[in-house]
């Protein structure tokens, strides 16, 4: 949920050296005379990605014709691009350590990437940037290889969408020992509807929330030290004061989102007043 500018490599660019080094001049010719094809789905991936209509994209129109042509462009990614030594896997190394972060869960670290469409239904796509998102494995895992059926079924696309600066992520404190959180996709009243519900989407088919909330509890029993000496010279009052402090400190990081869990898990504890009263005193 994290926004990364568009990669400045091409498609066309990266296609042509994934089959630069291709020793059979019959299959490297063969697989040139894609270029254009890929330079051409690559333009209508990236419009409809802009338009919320990825999902009206037929599979048929990203695949070549001969399964054989199919499977070779396949290995453009697997054998050209990602494999250690390919032709392009400088391109690879450098998509991949763009972000601090995997921008899918803006917590992980990332491992791979992922292909927003699969290029297993849409192979022509295979190698083409804007379709290759960094992510952490468990994101690229769990999104696995299904296309969108609908518009509010598209997932946010780093490249593309740009949730900005305002603050979506909510959690509210359960009032029990051990605490624990759940959160939650709260929209702003400036989001359109379509956009609320791929944003919901998104948040709970790569289960965000479940993420999150682990998170926190851990993060919550290594506060609860601080919280109980602040509560012990002044009360919930000095407790809340710790928490909003702690929140802006955050905040002001240069690579955390408002939005990360860091944050939002301080503010929800500053605003529970069970929490700073009693609920910081554990058991």
């Amino acid at each position: 949920m994290r926004p990364l500018p568009v990669p400045a490599h091409t498609a066309r660019d990266t296609y042509s050296l994934c089959i630069s080094r291709i020793r059979d001049d019959s299959l490297r010719q063969r697989l040139a005379d894609f270029e254009d094809a890929v330079v051409e789905a690559d333009a209508v991936f990236g419009m409809a990605v802009r338009a919320t209509s990825v999902h009206t994209l037929d599979p048929a129109a990203f695949v070549p014709d001969a399964r054989e042509d199919h499977v070779e462009l396949l290995k453009n990614y697997t054998q050209r691009l990602a494999r250690v030594a390919a032709p392009a896997r400088p391109i690879y190394d450098e998509l991949k350590t763009a972000p601090p972060r995997c921008p899918l869960c803006d917590h992980r670290e990332v491992t791979t990437l992922d292909h927003h469409l699969p290029k297993s239904s849409f192979s022509l796509l295979a190698v083409a940037p804007a379709n290759l998102i960094p992510a952490c494995s468990d994101c690229n895992k769990t999104k696995g290889d299904t296309a969108p059926g609908c518009a509010e079924e598209e997932t946010l696309h780093p490249y593309f969408d740009d949730l900005g600066d305002v603050q979506w992520l909510g959690a509210v404190v359960a009032e029990q020992v051990p605490t624990f959180l759940t959160f939650f996709v709260n929209t702003p009243p400036i989001w359109d509807g379509l956009l609320a519900a791929r944003v919901r989407h998104h948040f709970d088919i790569l289960g965000l929330g479940a993420l999150y909330g682990a998170q926190a509890s851990t993060f919550v029993g290594g506060l609860q030290g601080s919280a109980r000496r602040q509560h012990a010279v002044g009360g919930a009052g000095a407790v809340r004061d710790f928490l909003e402090d702690l929140a802006c400190s955050w905040k002001e990081g240069e690579t955390m989102s408002p939005n990360h869990w860091t944050p939002v898990t301080l503010q929800a504890l500053a605003t529970s007043d069970w929490f700073c009263s009693t609920g910081c005193l554990g058991s």
